[in-house]
């Protein structure tokens, strides 16, 4: 029963999506898809940020397009700023939940207490959603850069694989660094 779930509702997004372009409903909804599936499987809160993050982007991005090329657009960088604002929309509220701290120990250099010696704490969710926020746009630029180097993308869905790609690779990660330390 675990896996009909999240299956259903992953092909059920290839079924009734319509074909776009880069950071389509599709992209969007392989995002959300995802951060269901995570928290369905009890992973920890950062790496379900991280798919949050990405999905506040990802939305913002297609919303931006979707407004230009009905010819809405009225700003500078308005792809840029649609895309925060959804992902403002999206993570913002999440920190009225009050979730799970995030302990990340930088002891490199200094008196204990400095900047490089001391033990920072963070929301989970939130410290997940700006990285996947963050590698978001990095995949829609390593797409987009592949794109115009070459003239033509390399597969289909290509956009797609580079974000998600970056996402498994920070959630491996964050996994390794959020996972508990065992002493023996």
């Amino acid at each position: 029963m675990k896996t009909i779930f999240p299956l259903s509702l992953f092909f059920s997004f290839f079924f009734f999506s319509k074909t776009a372009l880069a950071h389509c409903p599709l992209c969007t909804g392989a995002i959300a898809v995802a951060a269901v599936t995570a928290k369905y499987y009890g992973v920890d809160t950062s790496i379900i940020g991280l798919f949050v993050g990405a999905f506040g982007v990802s939305t913002g991005l297609w919303v931006g397009r979707w407004l230009a090329k009905k010819g809405w657009q009225k700003v500078r960088w308005q792809l840029w700023w649609v895309a925060l604002a959804a992902y403002l929309t999206t993570v913002v509220p999440l920190l009225w939940l009050g979730g799970d701290q995030l302990y990340i120990s930088l002891l490199l250099w200094g008196e204990p207490g400095a900047l490089l010696n001391n033990v920072y704490s963070f929301d989970a969710m939130v410290f997940g959603s700006v990285i996947g926020g963050l590698l978001t746009t990095v995949g829609l630029g390593v797409h987009t850069g592949v794109k115009r180097k070459l003239g033509r993308v390399l597969f289909p869905y290509q956009g797609i694989a580079f974000t998600l790609l970056l996402l498994l690779v920070a959630g491996f990660w964050l996994a390794l660094l959020t996972a508990p330390v065992v002493m023996g």
